[in-house]
């Protein structure tokens, strides 16, 4: 992307402008703000049941949405740096839709009227597609795919295309696997996976995992900011080092069984059968919703409330062990590379197991083992 306006600026005396700020990147640059440079960010909040972890800052907080102009433009204020965190998240594909590409459509024509310094948009590797090379750098090709979050952030990247060309000061990220504290999927998904029985059988999973902690990722953002070679670029945001999705998932693990487990899990006789039987019962519920739904709707719901302990088991046999539709995604070895951002940005991420010793004491403190 080229720009025309280029600004040296440094972070830690700018005005911060956050989007998606309630959301697990958003609170935790609005966090990392206060901590490292005391900056209290202004955050625009669509909805403030799920604004407790932000309410522990001392940062102002405007209700809106990206898709509301008037409240946008109020929010933003005088601010000279926005970290544009927030994407559709809802049931509604064409919601979603909207709030990524009308939402940033919004953001960046308010930001160039009031001069702003630097916008960095989120996007994600998903653009490559579901099934990338095996070396992904940011001149591999983005790939429209049957996933529409992949596509509707490749369209968000082109937007970003033509606000740098008008001349706003854009930086597009490109994170891979998000862990550590707060990360719904890839930690507290992934610990609750795990304590479900959820990663048996995994003799035949062989690809790699591109984790980043979540730290590393604002480490990254924040340097966009006070690089001003980062300005109108792309950058991949993983961490050090890929892992085989069994380290990955054997590291939670060997977590929910109290350190017992090795990393990288041998398949038994008695998990064989397990997943057989996760098989076979799928493929009866699934059956079974064709003709039947509601009625199994009111059956779980009234398990649920009867025999809670019941119904966690046998909601555990169904979801647990890796799916068919898992199988390409976790056989993968693609590597996204780093190159760009350790020579451009200086971004130096940790090593994956030092990320999870404070992943580790985190799902203790909140007793998720």
């Amino acid at each position: 992307m080229a720009v025309r306006n280029e600004t040296t600026m440094r972070l830690n005396t700018s005005k911060v402008f956050i989007t998606g700020a309630t959301g697990f990147i958003g609170g935790r640059i609005a966090e990392r703000l206060w901590i490292d440079y005391r900056i209290a960010a202004r955050c625009l909040v669509q909805n403030y049941t799920g604004a407790a972890r932000l309410a522990r800052l001392p940062v102002p907080m405007f209700p809106g949405s990206v898709l509301e102009r008037q409240a946008l433009e109020k929010s933003m204020g005088d601010s000279e740096v926005i970290f544009h965190c927030a994407y559709g998240n809802t049931s509604d594909p064409e919601l979603n839709r909207r709030v990524n590409e009308e939402g940033l459509q919004n953001l960046g024509e308010i930001a160039l009227s009031k001069g702003i310094q630097r916008l960095i948009h989120f996007s994600t590797v998903a653009v490559y597609g579901p099934q990338p090379p095996d070396h992904v750098t940011e001149e591999t090709p983005t790939c429209l795919s049957e996933d529409e979050y992949g596509n509707s952030k490749i369209r968000t990247e082109t937007i970003c295309r033509e606000l740098a060309v008008a001349g706003l000061p854009v930086v597009v990220i490109r994170p891979t696997v998000v862990y550590g504290p707060f990360s719904p999927i890839w930690t507290i998904g992934a610990i609750k996976r795990v304590l479900s029985g959820g990663w048996e059988n995994t003799g035949n999973i062989h690809g790699l995992c591109n984790p980043v902690y979540i730290d590393d990722l604002v480490d990254g953002v924040f340097l966009c900011v006070d690089k001003d070679g980062a300005v109108g670029q792309t950058f991949i945001l993983s961490g050090a080092n890929p892992v085989p999705w069994n380290t990955f998932f054997g590291a939670y693990k060997a977590l929910a069984s109290g350190g017992k487990e090795q990393f990288a899990l041998p398949s038994t006789s008695e998990s064989l059968l397990l997943a057989w039987m996760r098989h076979l019962l799928r493929r009866q519920v699934q059956t079974l919703r064709k003709h039947m739904e509601p009625q199994l709707i009111e059956l779980h719901e009234y398990l649920k409330m009867t025999r809670p302990a019941l119904t966690g088991r046998l909601l555990a046999l169904v979801s647990g062990g890796i799916q068919e539709s898992e199988k390409v995604k976790y056989n993968q070895k693609t590597v996204f590379s780093i190159d760009k951002a350790s020579h451009l940005l200086g971004y130096t991420p940790r090593r994956f197991e030092e990320g999870m010793k404070t992943t580790a004491d985190w799902l203790r403190y909140y007793e998720y083992i």
